[in-house]
């Protein structure tokens, strides 16, 4: 029958999840391990390191990408440990590979860490994070079934989803995903702005809670990966902050993203009602996207057709959320296609951003258009 004992770090005095992570990993019985954690970063990678170049081969960890925490670095120093290192990439912001679960199997029996806590420093050491430690007798049926949930799902996941559950084999591999926004750079953290905001008052600056704190080593041994690199062309600014949610497109369809295998594509996104709701109705697109969400903007009259408005939009464009550049864009308003379409009077063209939209994987996904997060600042588009 299971044993289980609950960790609450720190809150309970001597319970810290770096001392019982080692402490599994130590175990003189084990035959395998698997490691699974939503992020991971070298400061937490660090701690478990000496052991999990004790297990080398024996251990195989999953960790989740695209998530805007896990780090290059973290996983050149895993694979730097001999184990066998695998990515977990959904290949999308709205959902995101985050379990954590620590395994060590044996002959006839296993230990399970379990809960809240990631292979990152604070998860290992500071965060308040709840646990449970579970010793498992593999000679109950019921103890079997548990493991092999876990086991099972793993296999699973490798087996059946290899383009987002893929083994890291190389430095080399890393620093793709960190050019291709997959993975963080931990010399150029990406946040830029604060978790809050609001008049400061008294809950603004109070102490700090008393609880115990362990300040990380400065570790520089795993080689950097180099900056990533902007596609050709492209501007880059500072992160894009979203503002409003202003429209959004399920199910985009491939005239959208301008791949039509018959016919010519329009260039165009197509700004239709796509049942989106205001204030619990549903928008009017005939006036919604010129007087509403664009109304601020610089419109004139196309000289080459009197009946149709342009106007030029500033766009930061996030992919899958991957943040892939700032883009100028245009907009094209014309009351009489209405009739001709039935469904839209605005149009947004895709310009020189084209070639990163024109990708089958967003077949199928939904557009997201969200208001500048300042006055004055760009839109942010984002596929996911």
């Amino acid at each position: 029958m299971a044993v289980v004992r609950a960790i609450f770090q720190p809150v309970t005095n001597g319970h810290q999840h770096a001392s019982e992570l080692n402490g599994l990993l130590a175990e003189p019985w084990i035959t395998s391990v698997v490691l699974s954690s939503a992020f991971a970063n070298t400061n937490g990678v660090a701690e478990v390191a000496p052991a999990l170049r004790a297990l080398g081969n024996r251990c195989k960890v999953f960790i989740g990408a695209r998530n805007g925490s896990t780090t290059a670095q973290a996983i050149a120093r895993l694979l730097a440990t001999g184990v066998e290192v695998y990515l977990v990439d959904t290949a999308m912001r709205a959902r995101i590979f985050h379990p954590k679960l620590f395994i060590a199997t044996g002959n006839g029996v296993a230990r399970i860490l379990m809960g809240s806590a990631n292979l990152t420093h604070a998860g290992l050491f500071n965060n308040i994070e709840a646990g449970a430690n579970i010793e498992l007798d593999l000679a109950e049926p019921s103890d079997a079934a548990f493991l092999d949930t876990f086991s099972n799902g793993f296999q699973t996941l490798e087996a059946a989803h290899p383009e987002h559950c893929f083994a890291i084999q190389s430095g080399r591999q890393i620093v793709t995903l960190l050019r291709e926004g997959v993975l963080e750079d931990e010399r150029k953290p990406t946040a830029t702005s604060a978790l809050g905001a609001g008049k400061q008052g008294p809950n603004t600056s109070k102490k700090r809670i008393n609880l115990p704190f362990k300040v990380p080593q400065n570790r520089t041994r795993t080689r950097r990966p180099q900056a990533p690199v902007a596609a050709p062309g492209t501007v880059m600014s500072v992160m894009p902050q979203y503002g409003a949610l202003l429209w959004a497109k399920p199910n985009l369809p491939t005239s959208d993203l301008q791949q039509l295998t018959h016919g010519n594509n329009p260039g165009v996104l197509r700004l239709t009602q796509a049942r989106f709701e205001v204030n619990g109705q549903r928008i009017n697109q005939a006036t919604y996207f010129r007087n509403a969400v664009f109304g601020a903007l610089a419109w004139g009259v196309d000289p080459n057709d009197p009946g149709k408005e342009m106007a030029d939009v500033a766009v930061s464009l996030v992919i899958a959320g991957v943040y892939v550049g700032d883009f100028d864009l245009h907009l094209s308003h014309k009351p009489a296609w209405a009739a001709g379409q039935a469904n839209y009077t605005t149009g947004l063209h895709w310009d020189n951003a084209v070639d990163h939209i024109r990708k089958p994987g967003l077949i199928g996904r939904t557009l997201r258009l969200f208001a500048p997060s300042l006055p004055g600042g760009r839109y942010v588009i984002e596929i996911d």
